[in-house]
């Protein structure tokens, strides 16, 4: 398999004649139907996220308390290494489908598309046919851009596997980056896109390619070309989602038993790269207490999990299953429990109820909110209203506790 990358500096896209035409009513129409159907599979696609982003939190939370614990020698260190890595892919997908669903605030921060595109390359190197060429040309002279980096990645690899599908195994996959500039008519053919500098990542395939009525379908929700059990029809939809939630949009050219160009456009930023996260610690680097917490969530395997690495901080935990029985915990256990968190969406007494409760019998107890929806009109009132923070499932053992930590500092 040949892995080209080259430094392409100063290039820039330049659109062509046929880009610049000015759309018609009835494409705009078309648009303003398509967004409302995007509209409806979100809330498809929300309420399957919450329940994997549970099952995944679980999974994590131990993976996580796991991996610290165990000595870099031992023989299952890389089984729970590739574990808490699958997590975290499960994760992006989650987030990824929340985001499409705008349940999920997106993570965003300055990027270079140089750097996904030398991610998603080094998966797909290793994961790929031999047969498939990977030609990478990045510019040296790219403009860096505000975005959720997972979301971009998760974009790019969507759009690569479709490309590798319809080349049946054998031909060349192209990745470039360059910058280009979007004019007032450009801009005009898309929707709430404004004209300006924009960075563009255009991928190329040799495969078979698509003929026009293919082409205007291709962003519907649930609309596939292949075969049944091998596609949803749900990835370039979910693209073309998060691309239009980032201020950009993406343009398809095709031509049948030519191949397919896909063209990615993102406002550009004069902003420096952000900086790289610190790498996770061990269990013994992180701060140990001797407190109590009441642990409310209403899903049985995450509570248990999540009590699990609780403990392993030092944490003495009491659980609740809904808003209701963790009134009644506090009340038996009011002169102990020195922290709450609590869960948002939850049976009987849902996580709003129980904050405000909780608040006014105890102005001065720390509440942190956990959830795996980010964007709830919920957690932003009640961070309002006093909780001392907020964490996103699933989380992992540095995140948890780093999250204590904020909540402790800001008690009255």
């Amino acid at each position: 398999m040949k892995k080209t990358v080259s430094q392409v500096p100063g290039s820039e896209y330049q659109f062509s004649a046929l880009d610049s035409k000015q759309p018609c009513e009835s494409q705009l129409e078309e648009q303003r139907i398509h967004a409302s159907k995007m509209e409806s599979l979100g809330t498809l696609a929300g309420g399957m996220a919450h329940d994997m982003n549970n099952i995944l939190a679980s999974i994590m939370a131990v993976a996580s308390a796991m991996d610290a614990e165990i000595p870099d020698d031992n023989v299952y260190k890389p089984d729970v290494q590739d574990i808490l890595r699958a997590c975290k892919r499960g994760s992006k997908l989650t987030r990824g489908l929340l985001g499409f669903a705008r349940r999920h605030r997106m993570n965003k921060s300055t990027i270079s598309l140089n750097t996904s595109v030398l991610e998603v390359q080094n998966i797909l190197s290793r994961t790929l046919s031999r047969q498939i060429d990977i030609v990478v040309e990045i510019d040296d002279e790219l403009q860096n851009t505000v975005a959720d980096s997972d979301q971009i990645s998760n974009v790019l690899m969507n759009i690569c596997i479709n490309a590798v599908d319809a080349m049946g195994g054998s031909g060349i996959l192209k990745l470039r980056t360059c910058n280009t500039s979007v004019t007032e008519a450009d801009s005009s053919k898309h929707q709430d896109v404004k004209p300006g500098k924009f960075v563009c990542l255009i991928v190329t395939d040799t495969g078979t390619g698509m003929p026009q009525d293919t082409i205007s379908r291709v962003f519907e929700p649930f609309f596939t070309t292949k075969p049944n059990g091998r596609g949803t029809g749900l990835g370039l939809s979910m693209a073309y989602g998060t691309i239009r939630k980032h201020g950009g949009f993406i343009d398809i050219k095709s031509k049948v038993t030519v191949g397919t160009t896909v063209r990615i456009f993102l406002p550009a930023t004069p902003n420096r790269l952000s900086t790289i996260p610190p790498l996770p610690m061990k269990t013994s680097d992180l701060p140990r207490s001797n407190e109590t917490v009441l642990l409310v969530d209403d899903e049985d395997l995450f509570r248990q999990s999540a009590k699990r690495i609780l403990e392993r901080l030092g944490y003495t935990v009491l659980t609740a299953e809904n808003g209701h029985r963790a009134l009644e915990v506090h009340q038996q256990n009011s002169d102990e429990i020195d922290m709450v968190i609590l869960d948002m969406m939850m049976p009987v007494l849902g996580g709003r109820a129980t904050f405000e409760t909780l608040h006014t019998v105890a102005p001065d107890l720390p509440i942190l909110i956990a959830s795996g929806y980010t964007e709830d009109d919920n957690i932003k009132a009640l961070l309002d209203e006093g909780a001392v923070g907020f964490i996103s499932k699933p989380f992992d053992l540095q995140s948890l506790s780093d999250a204590l930590a904020r909540g402790k500092s800001k008690r009255i």
